[in-house]
């Protein structure tokens, strides 16, 4: 049995952030977690939760394929994208 794992583009995230001016301090106060909390998630050592990713998602005003090669590494189907803007 083959498991999933979620691989997480760190760099990608980050330049994202840093291209909207926040700093890891803001994005963990939008996200309700410390910011070392947040850095171990922004840097991939811990993994994001479905609503962090939604919450940080409309922080930086991220698109649905911006999310899917952030935090999916692109393995969304066309079809369940629509979930994910909801």
């Amino acid at each position: 049995m083959e498991s999933e794992v979620n691989v997480m583009k760190p760099n990608l995230l980050k330049s994202k952030r840093i291209s909207k001016g926040l700093l890891q301090k803001k994005a963990a106060e939008e996200l309700g977690l410390t910011e070392k909390s947040y850095n171990h998630k922004e840097n991939g050592k811990t993994e994001f939760k479905t609503n962090e990713i939604l919450k940080i998602s409309s922080v930086l005003n991220l698109t649905i394929d911006d999310v899917n090669e952030i935090f999916f590494d692109n393995s969304l189907p066309n079809g369940n994208r629509s979930v994910i803007s909801s």
